[in-house]
Formats: C-alpha cells, structure tokens, sequence
C-alpha cells in the first residue's frame, strides 16, 4: 500500500476517533476537552505536512492554505457572532488542516461530481444544512404544540416579528424552573428587564452566553419575586453541533458536498 493511501487511512481513523469522542463529550456535558482537539489538530496537521512535502504541488499547496485560513476566518466570525460555540470553532479549525482535500481521493474511490475542492468547506456545508434541517424540525414542533394546546406561542414577549419568527426556529418555552435546573443544556433566548418601572420580555437571539450571566439575574429576579418559577421562558436548546459537523463528515466522506450538488441541480434547472 502506497503510503498516501496510509496516510489517508490515517486521518478517516483518526477524524472518526476524535468526532466520536467530541460527539459523546458533547452530548453528555455540552463540552469537549480541549486535548481532544490537540490531538486531533497536531496529528492531522502533520499528516497533511508529510503528504505536502511528498507531493508537492502548487495547486495542493493552495488548497491546503484555503483550507486552514477560511475555517479559522469562519470559526472565529461564528463563534463572535453566536453561532458557533468554542467547540464548535475549534473542531473547525483542526477539519481545516486535517482534512482540506477528500482523503478517499488517495484511495482511488470516485466520488459524484458535487465535490468541493476544499474538502472542510463541503463539511461545513453538509453540516449547516444538517442544522437547518433540525431548525425546521423545531418549527414544526412549535406549529404541533399550538395546535394541541389551542393556547398562544407568545404572551407578552417582545413583539417584533422577525425575532418571534427566530424564535420558533431556534428554540421553544418551557418553564423557569427548568431552565435554572438545567443550564448546561438551555441558552435563553428572553431577557427579563426594567424600563418605566415595567418588567418588559425582550428576546436575545443568540447560540452561546455572552459575559452577563442571564442565568444569575434570572434567578435573582425569581428570588425576589418579580418573576414566577413556574412561567414559561423562551430557550434554544444548547443543540450539540459537533453531531451536526460529524454527520456532515460522513456525507461530504462518502457522497459529497450536498449544497454544493443542490446549487448545480438549481442552476441546471
């Protein structure tokens, strides 16, 4: 066996290994340890190194610096934005100098011809659309409960359409005791604030906590009274996107770039 061919089997093994672990960390404590991804960036990075050095070309050379630069330019935009956690970036970061080319290609396996040239942008990609899929999914569970319960999504929140409207793709109410009870696994997506001396409902949309603990002053506000334990409150569920950036390992791995493969269909038609 060509040692391309080992060292591709090297970083399926050693990809599958670390999202694995990542995938299981972060279902269970919404964390992983950051040795995962040392792990998973050194061993990678040098895979890719070795196979540069080898078989040094220009075109190479240029995707692998693609590659690295745009996932750490997305990483870190998503995760300040509120998108990304730090995991989530720093998963990213390591598929960047991992994986910037499809190592099935060193195997001699045809892929369909919806492959993107950087390999960790069709991953990223597969992963997003993953996450809209699940968005919807959310959607249509707030549509099934209005439903069944006959009773209002919103009462008293801010009444902003587009944030209401963010607010039923991203997550769904449940009660403030529940939240308090749960934090790991919830990001609110309502602030409790005073203005004119009203308690008003504002919605902050967001996928990670900022510096205020709204955790901290949802539980004063409870603790004084002002709010009830057993109201409802707007949360995103602290949805674990290292499943999502697996799974779109997997498609981009063996299928390939699926928004990559819609845009052509769209612009075949």
């Amino acid at each position: 066996m060509h040692w391309l061919q080992l060292s591709a089997l090297a970083k399926i093994a050693v990809c599958c290994l670390t999202l694995s672990i990542a995938s299981i960390q972060d279902w269970r404590r919404r964390e992983v340890d950051d040795a995962v991804w040392l792990f998973m960036g050194i061993v990678g990075g040098m895979l890719t190194a070795i196979e540069l050095y080898m078989s040094f070309s220009l075109h190479k050379l240029i995707v692998v610096a693609l590659s690295a630069s745009l996932c750490f330019a997305l990483g870190i935009g998503l995760y300040y934005l509120g998108l990304f956690g730090g995991a989530d970036a720093k998963c990213l970061w390591c598929l960047g100098v991992t994986l910037p080319y499809n190592p099935l290609e060193s195997l001699g396996l045809k892929l369909v011809e919806s492959v993107n040239a950087v390999f960790s942008l069709a991953i990223f990609n597969n992963s997003i659309l993953t996450a809209a899929f699940t968005a919807l999914g959310v959607l249509c569970f707030n549509g099934a409960r209005r439903i069944k319960t006959r009773r209002p999504l919103f009462s008293g929140e801010e009444k902003n359409p587009l944030k209401r409207f963010l607010a039923l793709m991203l997550g769904y109410k449940i009660s403030v005791s529940d939240v308090l009870a749960k934090r790991d696994f919830y990001f609110p997506l309502e602030v409790f604030v005073f203005q004119g001396g009203v308690l008003q409902r504002n919605f902050k949309i967001s996928a990670r906590l900022t510096e205020d603990d709204p955790y901290r002053e949802l539980e004063r506000l409870v603790n004084m009274g002002v709010v009830n334990k057993n109201d409802e409150i707007w949360v995103s569920p602290a949805i674990p996107l290292i499943l999502n950036i697996s799974l779109g390992f997997l498609i981009a791995l063996l299928y390939g770039d699926l928004v990559l493969l819609a845009v052509r269909l769209l612009v075949g038609f």
